[in-house]
């Protein structure tokens, strides 16, 4: 299946009459990224753990003026995938967008790091991803055409977390792992038109990082562009890579970072 060439006389990033599925939806960078594709035209289904959470995030794509669907659940859980793919097909009887964004960060060391905590971190950051990413390509391929979109972390490409002297070895790995996913999966279903790419962003500033704040902003130094990472600052990424206007870019990981990567 080929591609048609984007038509550069139309908003390329016109998301009207989308549906859009975004993991980790109720707070941070899942609750920006659904506003963002909210405001450019997107219906949404947003997955999350806290029902409060995701009726609140609900309202606020109501308010921009689309429909939604909330699926309250953990990503780790077996029937998770068949329900998000439900609320979709509901919602609006296809799916052109999946945000995989849903996870979290330990700072566990290679000489302490224990097999429970290691077991999680990888259910979440890389099993639930391809599991649910599978059953949307399925739905996605029947179209011949769909965009997933990964949420990495640029601490893939680093030995520990904020540069620290270890730590970590948990997370940048399975934040490695979901990259190497996007590419395997971005090659077997390019042929049926359908797209796989990866944001990795830095220190962003979001909820998950409440405890350690303090610790996040120290890493200011690093980042060239001299200033924290914001939600907002992936939207611009999230919306093109869900648009026509990235129709042949796939298996791609596309650094979102403030130029921290230019910095050893």
């Amino acid at each position: 299946m080929t591609l048609p060439v984007p038509d550069i006389s139309k908003n390329l990033f016109d998301l009207n009459g989308f549906c859009s599925i975004v993991t980790g939806a109720g707070k941070g960078i899942g609750l920006t990224l659904s506003q963002a594709l909210a405001y450019n035209g997107s219906d949404l289904v947003l997955v999350g753990r806290s029902a409060g959470g995701l009726e609140a995030a609900a309202d606020s794509i109501r308010a921009i003026g689309h429909k939604v669907r909330t699926v309250v659940t953990d990503v780790t859980a077996e029937d998770a995938p068949e329900m998000i793919v439900n609320a979709a097909m509901d919602l609006s009887r296809r799916i052109d967008v999946l945000i995989n964004n849903a996870g979290f960060m330990t700072f566990a060391d290679m000489l302490e790091v224990d097999d429970k905590t290691w077991d999680d971190i990888y259910s979440v950051n890389v099993r639930a991803p391809m599991r649910i990413m599978k059953a949307v390509l399925k739905e996605m391929v029947k179209a011949g055409r769909g965009s997933v979109i990964n949420i990495g972390s640029s601490w893939s490409s680093r030995a520990s977390v904020f540069n620290l002297d270890g730590g970590g070895v948990d997370y940048c790995s399975s934040k490695a792992a979901l990259q190497a996913l996007t590419r395997a999966a971005a090659q077997d279903v390019a042929p049926k038109g359908v797209r796989v790419n990866n944001i990795a962003p830095g220190a962003v500033d979001t909820p998950m990082h409440a405890d350690h704040r303090d610790l996040l902003y120290q890493f200011v130094k690093y980042i060239p562009l001299g200033r924290m990472g914001m939600a907002e600052d992936l939207a611009g990424t999230a919306v093109f890579l869900a648009s026509d206007a990235s129709t042949f870019i796939t298996g791609q990981t596309i650094h979102v970072n403030g130029g921290m990567l230019m910095v050893d």
